[in-house]
């Protein structure tokens, strides 16, 4: 925490902090000054018992409440988890499975594509769930 406060004296610009996964990290973020958190873990390629982004994104943006930005990045492939993650309170998902295996298959044209694919996606899942626009999601779509 002590290198967060020294960066943020010393950078003047938007300054977001990846890899939280605890609300009392959220919070200490927030006293620390961070204009927004990535809620995001290693768990896809180096532990196996980390918790999932969707289980900690909740309680994360609970904490933090309207105080900063809260972006989720990990477990997102399809445009039905970007509903879920947006109705669980991220204002983004950050995607980067995906595009890679879509760049190493197909270049630019395969990138695209899963752009495409993923923006179908979510307005089905929009359409499903009887929400008009993404700016409309809330928790009440989700099923527990």
């Amino acid at each position: 925490w002590e290198d967060l406060a020294w960066v943020r004296e010393h950078w003047d610009g938007k300054l977001v902090l990846k890899g939280v996964l605890d609300p009392d990290d959220a919070r200490r973020a927030v006293d620390a000054g961070v204009d927004g958190i990535v809620v995001s873990n290693h768990g896809g390629r180096q532990l196996d018992d980390t918790p999932a982004t969707a289980a900690a994104l909740g309680p994360v943006v609970e904490a933090v409440g309207d105080n900063l930005e809260v972006l989720v990045d990990g477990g997102v492939r399809s445009g039905l988890d970007v509903l879920k993650m947006l109705a669980l309170g991220a204002k983004a998902c950050l995607i980067g499975r995906a595009w890679a295996y879509a760049a190493a298959a197909d270049g630019q044209t395969g990138v695209e594509h899963v752009l495409a694919v993923m923006r179908a996606e979510l307005k089905v899942a929009l359409s499903l769930a009887g929400v008009p626009d993404v700016a409309d999601v809330t928790r009440d779509v989700l099923v527990s």
